[in-house]
């Protein structure tokens, strides 16, 4: 007579648990690689390139992917372009300047007789460009609104 061997249950859950724990782990080691990627651009043309396109788009999200992760607040983006879009502006321009040997992403406008200066530093982050919301302690706007704030300076 032909014996049929017999799986304890135990093993068929044992071993459930261990494929659950195996995809789990997968998913989290992906994301986890995944991150850097999103964040900033390529090239610190293409970082300028693509805020332009979010400032203007008023797109809080893509504007947010742009920044270091840990130097902004999950909510920066869309209250900082909600402060800068409160009322009307004209002029708006996003470029890159170097000063005192660091590069920043620089945005300059105009509302009303006010002029708007933000600046925040262009730093490497996993071999990509992305911005830093940290101020810089240089007065990159030349102007005495604090850079990285929204406020306006009389020209």
């Amino acid at each position: 007579m032909l014996r049929i061997p017999r799986v304890s249950w135990l093993w068929v859950v044992c071993a459930l648990v261990a494929l659950w724990l195996t995809v789990i782990c997968f998913f989290i080691y992906e994301g986890s690689s995944a991150a850097p990627a999103d964040r900033g651009a390529r090239s610190v043309g293409a970082l300028e390139t693509a805020a332009t396109a979010a400032v203007r788009a008023r797109d809080a999200a893509a504007f947010q992917r742009l920044f270091e992760p840990g130097s902004v607040g999950p909510r920066y983006a869309s209250q900082y372009l909600a402060r800068l879009f409160a009322r009307p502006i004209t002029g708006l321009r996003l470029t890159t300047e170097p000063y005192q040997d660091l590069r920043y992403l620089v945005l300059r406008g105009e509302q009303g007789n006010r002029t708007v200066c933000s600046a925040w530093t262009i730093q490497r982050y996993d071999a990509r460009s992305v911005l830093s919301a940290v101020p810089p302690l240089a007065d990159v706007c030349g102007a005495t609104a604090s850079a990285g704030d929204v406020r306006g300076v009389t020209a």
